[in-house]
Protein backbone atom coordinates (compact mmCIF):
# COMPACT_ATOMS: atom_id res chain seq x y z
CA UNK A 1 0.00 0.00 0.00
CA UNK A 2 1.45 3.65 -0.97
CA UNK A 3 -0.28 6.63 0.05
CA UNK A 4 -0.36 9.68 -1.89
CA UNK A 5 0.52 13.24 -0.65
CA UNK A 6 -2.04 16.14 -1.66
CA UNK A 7 -0.25 16.75 -4.82
CA UNK A 8 -0.48 13.21 -5.71
CA UNK A 9 2.94 12.27 -5.78
CA UNK A 10 3.87 9.28 -3.90
CA UNK A 11 5.41 9.23 -0.57
CA UNK A 12 6.81 6.60 1.61
CA UNK A 13 4.59 3.26 2.06
CA UNK A 14 3.44 2.43 5.54
CA UNK A 15 5.61 0.01 6.71
CA UNK A 16 8.37 2.06 5.69
CA UNK A 17 6.98 4.78 7.61
CA UNK A 18 6.55 2.58 10.85
CA UNK A 19 10.14 1.00 10.29
CA UNK A 20 11.66 4.50 10.27
CA UNK A 21 9.99 5.58 13.46
CA UNK A 22 11.27 2.43 15.01
CA UNK A 23 14.46 3.39 14.41
CA UNK A 24 14.23 6.43 15.81
CA UNK A 25 15.94 7.92 19.16
CA UNK A 26 13.48 8.70 22.09
CA UNK A 27 14.62 10.80 24.88
CA UNK A 28 13.19 9.97 27.78
CA UNK A 29 12.50 12.28 30.46
CA UNK A 30 14.63 12.24 33.45
CA UNK A 31 13.47 15.30 35.06
CA UNK A 32 9.96 14.04 36.22
CA UNK A 33 9.41 13.67 40.14
CA UNK A 34 9.85 10.63 41.98
CA UNK A 35 7.42 9.56 44.71
CA UNK A 36 10.73 8.67 47.71
CA UNK A 37 9.37 7.46 50.99
CA UNK A 38 11.39 8.25 53.69
CA UNK A 39 12.46 5.54 56.12
CA UNK A 40 12.93 6.20 59.92
CA UNK A 41 14.14 3.58 63.00
CA UNK A 42 11.53 2.02 65.49
CA UNK A 43 12.40 3.38 68.54
CA UNK A 44 12.23 -0.64 70.13
CA UNK A 45 13.20 -2.64 67.51
CA UNK A 46 15.15 -0.30 65.92
CA UNK A 47 14.01 -1.82 62.47
CA UNK A 48 13.58 0.62 59.66
CA UNK A 49 10.10 1.52 59.23
CA UNK A 50 8.02 3.91 56.35
CA UNK A 51 7.87 7.44 57.95
CA UNK A 52 4.42 7.51 58.08
CA UNK A 53 1.85 8.26 60.25
CA UNK A 54 0.69 4.73 60.89
CA UNK A 55 4.18 4.57 62.54
CA UNK A 56 4.61 7.67 64.63
CA UNK A 57 3.32 8.64 68.03
CA UNK A 58 3.02 12.22 69.65
CA UNK A 59 3.71 13.17 72.54
CA UNK A 60 3.19 16.90 73.29
CA UNK A 61 4.90 18.34 70.22
CA UNK A 62 7.57 15.52 70.04
CA UNK A 63 6.94 12.86 67.42
CA UNK A 64 8.00 9.17 67.97
CA UNK A 65 8.60 6.53 65.58
CA UNK A 66 7.40 3.43 66.62
CA UNK A 67 6.29 -0.01 64.35
CA UNK A 68 2.65 -1.40 64.65
CA UNK A 69 4.22 -4.35 65.93
CA UNK A 70 5.83 -2.70 69.01
CA UNK A 71 2.71 -0.36 69.23
CA UNK A 72 0.89 -3.89 70.23
CA UNK A 73 3.29 -4.32 73.05
CA UNK A 74 4.16 -1.21 74.75
CA UNK A 75 1.33 0.82 76.50
CA UNK A 76 2.65 3.54 77.19
CA UNK A 77 5.19 5.51 75.26
CA UNK A 78 8.97 4.24 75.57
CA UNK A 79 10.37 7.24 75.16
CA UNK A 80 8.78 9.51 77.37
CA UNK A 81 6.71 6.56 79.54
CA UNK A 82 4.07 9.71 79.84
CA UNK A 83 1.66 8.95 77.13
CA UNK A 84 -0.81 6.20 76.56
CA UNK A 85 -0.27 4.52 72.80
CA UNK A 86 -3.41 3.82 70.90
CA UNK A 87 -3.59 0.55 69.64
CA UNK A 88 -3.56 0.17 65.56
CA UNK A 89 -7.06 -0.35 64.49
CA UNK A 90 -8.07 -3.50 62.08
CA UNK A 91 -8.22 -2.52 58.60
CA UNK A 92 -11.15 -4.85 58.47
CA UNK A 93 -13.98 -3.90 57.40
CA UNK A 94 -17.54 -6.06 56.87
CA UNK A 95 -19.04 -5.17 53.51
CA UNK A 96 -22.53 -5.53 52.28
CA UNK A 97 -22.99 -8.08 49.62
CA UNK A 98 -25.21 -6.28 47.04
CA UNK A 99 -26.32 -7.58 43.87
CA UNK A 100 -25.25 -6.44 40.26
CA UNK A 101 -27.74 -3.53 39.30
CA UNK A 102 -29.85 -3.66 42.05
CA UNK A 103 -29.81 -1.41 45.43
CA UNK A 104 -31.12 -3.67 48.00
CA UNK A 105 -28.89 -6.70 49.54
CA UNK A 106 -29.01 -10.27 48.84
CA UNK A 107 -31.66 -11.81 50.90
CA UNK A 108 -30.54 -15.11 52.46
CA UNK A 109 -33.45 -18.56 52.58
CA UNK A 110 -35.10 -18.40 55.98
CA UNK A 111 -37.36 -20.58 57.19
CA UNK A 112 -39.49 -20.83 60.75
CA UNK A 113 -39.13 -24.49 63.30
CA UNK A 114 -42.08 -24.75 65.68
CA UNK A 115 -42.60 -27.51 68.07
CA UNK A 116 -38.71 -28.47 68.68
CA UNK A 117 -39.85 -28.82 72.36
CA UNK A 118 -39.46 -31.66 75.11
CA UNK A 119 -41.63 -31.15 78.23
CA UNK A 120 -42.33 -27.23 76.84
CA UNK A 121 -38.33 -27.05 77.04
CA UNK A 122 -37.31 -25.36 73.86
CA UNK A 123 -34.38 -26.73 72.31
CA UNK A 124 -34.44 -25.20 69.02
CA UNK A 125 -37.87 -23.56 67.74
CA UNK A 126 -37.37 -19.72 65.81
CA UNK A 127 -36.09 -18.72 62.69
CA UNK A 128 -32.93 -20.31 60.72
CA UNK A 129 -31.23 -18.64 57.70
CA UNK A 130 -29.43 -20.49 55.17
CA UNK A 131 -25.77 -19.80 56.14
CA UNK A 132 -23.61 -21.94 53.30
CA UNK A 133 -23.87 -25.28 51.31
CA UNK A 134 -21.13 -27.21 53.12
CA UNK A 135 -20.45 -31.18 52.11
CA UNK A 136 -22.63 -29.81 49.34
CA UNK A 137 -25.85 -29.70 51.44
CA UNK A 138 -27.57 -26.64 52.73
CA UNK A 139 -26.76 -25.33 56.25
CA UNK A 140 -29.22 -23.16 58.32
CA UNK A 141 -28.01 -21.43 61.48
CA UNK A 142 -30.29 -20.08 63.94
CA UNK A 143 -30.35 -16.07 64.31
CA UNK A 144 -29.94 -15.91 67.93
CA UNK A 145 -28.38 -19.02 69.37
CA UNK A 146 -25.49 -21.60 68.44
CA UNK A 147 -27.85 -24.35 66.24
CA UNK A 148 -27.69 -25.66 62.99
CA UNK A 149 -30.23 -27.77 60.95
CA UNK A 150 -27.91 -29.59 58.08
CA UNK A 151 -28.00 -33.31 56.47
CA UNK A 152 -25.20 -35.98 58.27
CA UNK A 153 -23.25 -38.47 56.87
CA UNK A 154 -26.74 -40.59 56.40
CA UNK A 155 -28.41 -37.75 54.16
CA UNK A 156 -31.30 -37.66 57.76
CA UNK A 157 -31.82 -33.87 58.57
CA UNK A 158 -30.12 -32.82 62.29
CA UNK A 159 -30.44 -30.30 64.76
CA UNK A 160 -27.09 -29.68 66.45
CA UNK A 161 -25.20 -27.17 68.30
CA UNK A 162 -22.23 -27.82 66.16
CA UNK A 163 -21.98 -28.50 62.29
CA UNK A 164 -20.23 -31.38 61.89
CA UNK A 165 -21.56 -34.09 59.59
CA UNK A 166 -19.91 -36.85 61.38
CA UNK A 167 -20.69 -36.21 64.46
CA UNK A 168 -22.63 -38.82 66.41
CA UNK A 169 -24.52 -36.97 69.07
CA UNK A 170 -27.23 -34.49 67.96
CA UNK A 171 -30.11 -32.68 69.78
CA UNK A 172 -32.72 -33.88 67.14
CA UNK A 173 -33.14 -35.90 63.97
CA UNK A 174 -35.77 -35.98 61.51
CA UNK A 175 -37.81 -39.43 60.78
CA UNK A 176 -37.82 -38.62 57.10
CA UNK A 177 -33.97 -38.48 55.18
CA UNK A 178 -34.63 -35.79 52.70
CA UNK A 179 -37.86 -33.76 53.81
CA UNK A 180 -37.16 -30.59 55.90
CA UNK A 181 -40.14 -28.66 55.25
CA UNK A 182 -43.37 -29.54 56.31
CA UNK A 183 -44.75 -31.17 58.94
CA UNK A 184 -42.87 -34.22 59.84
CA UNK A 185 -41.87 -36.05 62.84
CA UNK A 186 -38.86 -35.43 64.65
CA UNK A 187 -36.94 -37.40 67.46
CA UNK A 188 -35.52 -35.39 70.41
CA UNK A 189 -32.92 -35.88 72.90
CA UNK A 190 -31.35 -33.93 75.53
CA UNK A 191 -29.16 -34.66 78.87
CA UNK A 192 -31.77 -34.97 81.75
CA UNK A 193 -34.63 -35.96 79.07
CA UNK A 194 -36.09 -38.91 77.70
CA UNK A 195 -36.07 -39.12 74.26
CA UNK A 196 -39.45 -38.44 72.61
CA UNK A 197 -41.19 -38.11 69.23
CA UNK A 198 -43.03 -34.97 68.02
CA UNK A 199 -44.61 -33.44 64.99
CA UNK A 200 -42.15 -30.42 64.22
CA UNK A 201 -43.67 -27.75 61.55
CA UNK A 202 -40.78 -26.44 59.73
CA UNK A 203 -41.96 -23.62 56.68
CA UNK A 204 -39.97 -20.90 54.80
CA UNK A 205 -40.39 -17.79 55.14
CA UNK A 206 -40.58 -14.76 52.30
Amino acid sequence: MVQKSKGRKKSRSVVAGKKKKNEMKHNRKTNYKKKVVKKVECCVCMEEIPDISDNTITCGKVHHSLCGECKMKCDTCPMCRSHNIQKPKSQKVSLRVVQKNQNSEIKRERILVKGMKIHQYDIGEGIYEKISNRYQHDVYKHQTKELYLYQDYYDVWTLNNLCDRDCECCIAESELYEELLGNHKWFMSVCGCKGVSKTVIIKKLN
